[in-house]
């Protein structure tokens, strides 16, 4: 795809200029210009007060309809924050991609915007990366959510984790799994498959050698696929989760139910395609098509409880049963 995008960069501070840049920090934005600015704000607050770390902030507008980002741009102007405005949505994936050609950190940091910076993460995590070369991909604890569940991270999906979904139960019996492997291991680093979206670490080099995030995903899943691959060159993925973000989470989702719906099973849908052979790759399409007729049940039965939801749940459910998983 040849963009042709509209860029406006802001010039960076003094202390930036002819020095090594360690860190570069990516934000892709869709109509999250408010959760941009609390986002920056709390990073510019806590990475202040430590010092040392070179680092740069890349946002990138995937044409975002409000059109409030360039508001928010004026308050940062002359400072490390560069925004670059596209003139169409392509997507989480490619907009994480598109910044990173912009980027010229050894390390980089894949940000979501509805996050919120409250500690030092960023000292802790770049000195493991630094002494441990085995690591590929590194992330805290990204999100708030009742004790016994961490959503943070989680295992490739398999033939276990589809059935126990088949009851919607599947994501919450995984989430419970890396609580108690967090108690267990005393927070401290621990292996995964796979990191939630909203703070990867990654190296710079290692991104490039896998050539970023898959371009097939327009939104979900993208995440699980990178690690996957990461993870098939030797490199581990590990979760922290005694360090910690706070991640919003669900805010495009909670404005469209349906497309949020369709997208996590389309989604899905191609990473088993991609990374699953012959039979079991077969018998996990089908456990993805039968929880779509269980989950359809499940949203009936609640659609007294939260009406609008559920309509729009049960009509993405029939969308990908009669498009089988595509989105047109």
């Amino acid at each position: 795809m040849n963009l042709k995008d509209n860029i406006s960069q802001t010039e960076r501070y003094p202390i930036s200029q002819g020095l090594n840049i360690s860190l570069s920090v990516i934000i892709v934005n869709y109509n999250l210009a408010d959760e941009i600015e609390n986002c920056l704000n709390s990073f510019l607050e806590t990475v202040g007060l430590m010092g040392k770390l070179k680092y740069e902030i890349i946002i990138v507008d995937n044409n975002s309809p409000d059109k409030k980002l360039p508001l928010i741009e004026k308050k940062y102007a002359n400072s490390i924050v560069s925004f670059y405005y596209l003139s169409e949505n392509i997507g989480f994936g490619k907009g994480c991609n598109y910044g990173f050609s912009k980027a010229s950190g050894e390390y980089v940091l894949f940000l979501n915007p509805d996050t919120i910076v409250k500690d030092n993460i960023f000292e802790p995590i770049l000195s493991e990366l630094k002494k441990n070369e085995s690591i590929g991909i590194i992330a805290p604890n990204q999100q708030t959510k009742p004790p016994f569940f961490d959503f943070s991270a989680g295992f490739y999906p398999n033939i276990f984790y589809e059935i126990l979904n088949l009851f919607g139960i599947g994501v919450f019996f995984e989430g419970f799994l890396i609580h108690s492997l967090s108690r267990i291991n005393r927070f401290k680093c621990f292996k995964v498959g796979w990191i939630l979206g909203a703070a990867i670490f990654i190296r710079a080099e290692l991104f490039r050698k896998v050539k970023g995030f898959d371009n097939d995903y327009f939104m979900f899943f993208e995440e699980v696929d990178l690690c996957k691959r990461v993870s098939d060159l030797g490199y581990k993925v590990i979760y922290w989760p005694g360090l910690k973000i706070h991640h919003i989470g669900s805010v495009s989702g909670k404005k469209d139910y349906r497309l949020y719906t369709i997208r996590t099973y389309s989604s899905k849908y191609l990473y088993i395609t991609k990374h699953y052979n012959s039979i079991y790759k077969s018998f996990m399409k089908l456990l993805l098509y039968l929880q779509l007729f269980s989950q359809i049940l499940i949203w009936a039965i609640l659609i007294f409880k939260c009406k609008e939801k559920s309509k729009q749940k049960i009509s993405a459910l029939f969308f990908l049963i009669k498009n089988k998983f595509r989105l047109n």
